[in-house]
C-alpha cells in the first residue's frame, strides 16, 4: 500500500510503554496506534521495542523492512534534549536515556538516514500533535499543559513548536507559592506540586476525600460533578492554582488557546471554575473571558503524532 505523500513513523516513549503509529504528511493515519506489550527499562530494551513495533507495522502494511515504510522517524521522549547528539541530556523519569545516542541507534535499527530521525521532548510532541490533528487544529497558536505525575507544557506559535533553547514550555516549574512541598527540581512553590495528578492525589488523601476511597481522583471528580461539597471545593482550589500558572503564561505569551491533556485533564470540567479565578488573579488586562480552555482530544496518540509532525518540519 502506498501514499502520494511522505510518510513518517512516530514514536512516543513513556514510563509504562512505547506508543507508535504511521502518518502521512497530509494527516492521513496509516497505522492508527500501537502500544508495546512491555515498558522499556534500559536503552537496549527501548531500541528492541522500537524494532518490534516497526516490524508489526511492516506486517500491517505489507512492507519488507522498516525503511520501506517511512521516509523519516520522529521520537518523543521525556527530558531535556541534547540536540547536537540527537539524544537526551537529562531525563529525571527515565535516567537510562541520559547521554545515549537515540538518533543514531534508531537510524541503525530502522535502516534510515540519521538526518531523517528527529528527537523531540514528549510534551512538545503532544502540543504539536494537538495543533496539527487535534483540539488546536484550527488555531495557529496554543499552549498545551499535560496534567500527569507532573505538569509539562508545549508552545506552538504559527503552527510550529517554540522550543527556545530546548526548555520552553516548562510551566510545571512556574513558581505560584512561596511555600509548599519540595518539587522534583529541588525548589518549592512549583505549579506541579499543587495542580498535577500526583499533587491532587496527595491533597485528596490529606483531606480524606472522597470518603469512600481517599485519593481516588476519578471518584473525586464524579462526586464533585454530582453536588456541591468538599470534593468540588477541593478540585476548584486545585484549579485555582492551575489557573495561576496559566495566568503567568498569558502574561508572557498573550495566547488565547490553552489545551489540557494527561490523565488528570479528565477532571477539567470541575477544575475550570477555579482555573478561571486563578487566571483572573494572576493575569492582567481583562483577558480572562477571551481565553479558550479546552480538553485535548488525541489522548495517548498525541505524542507519536506530534513527534512525526516534528520530524516532517525539522528534518530534510
Amino acid at each position: 500500500m502506498t501514499t502520494p505523500h511522505p510518510v513518517i513513523l512516530g514514536l512516543d516513549v513513556g514510563g509504562s510503554a512505547v506508543k507508535a503509529g504511521l502518518v502521512a504528511a497530509d494527516g492521513e493515519i496509516l497505522v492508527p496506534h500501537l502500544r508495546s506489550a512491555r515498558r522499556p527499562t534500559t536503552f537496549d530494551e527501548l531500541v528492541g521495542i522500537v524494532r518490534e513495533l516497526a516490524d508489526e507495522m511492516c506486517t500491517q502494511r505489507g512492507a519488507k523492512r522498516p525503511s520501506d515504510l517511512a521516509t523519516g522517524v520522529g521520537l518523543g521522549v521525556p527530558g531535556l534534549l541534547d540536540d547536537d547528539h540527537g539524544g537526551v541530556e537529562r531525563s529525571p523519569n527515565l535516567p537510562w536515556l541520559d547521554g545515549r545516542p537515540l538518533r543514531a541507534a534508531l537510524a541503525e535499527v530502522l535502516g534510515v538516514d540519521p538526518t531523517h530521525v528527529h528527537v523531540e521532548n514528549d510534551a512538545n510532541s503532544a502540543a504539536l500533535g494537538e495543533s496539527w490533528l487535534g483540539a488546536g487544529a484550527e488555531r495557529d497558536d496554543l499552549f498545551l499543559l499535560t496534567l500527569g505525575t507532573g505538569i509539562g507544557g508545549g508552545v506552538v506559535l504559527g503552527n510550529r513548536l517554540w522550543r527556545g533553547r530546548g526548555m520552553a514550555g516548562e510551566i510545571g516549574h512556574t513558581k505560584i507559592h512561596d511555600t509548599g512541598p519540595v518539587c522534583g527540581c529541588g525548589r518549592v512553590g512549583c505549579l506541579e506540586t499543587f495542580a498535577s495528578a500526583s499533587a491532587a492525589e496527595r491533597l485528596a488523601l490529606a483531606a480524606g476525600l472522597p470518603s469512600a476511597s481517599p485519593g481516588d481522583l476519578e471518584l473525586l471528580a464524579e462526586r464533585a460533578r454530582a453536588a456541591s461539597g468538599p470534593e468540588r471545593d477541593l478540585l476548584e482550589a486545585i484549579g485555582e492554582d492551575l489557573g495561576r500558572g496559566v495566568g503567568a503564561a498569558i502574561n508572557l505569551f498573550d495566547l488565547r488557546t490553552y489545551l489540557f491533556g494527561g490523565g488528570f485533564a479528565a477532571a477539567l470540567d470541575v477544575l475550570l471554575p477555579g482555573v478561571r479565578r486563578g487566571i483572573e488573579a494572576a493575569s492582567y488586562g481583562g483577558r480572562t473571558a477571551e481565553i479558550e480552555l479546552l480538553p485535548a482530544v488525541l489522548g495517548p496518540a498525541a505524542g507519536w503524532i506530534g513527534a512525526a509532525r516534528a520530524a516532517m518540519l525539522e528534518t530534510p
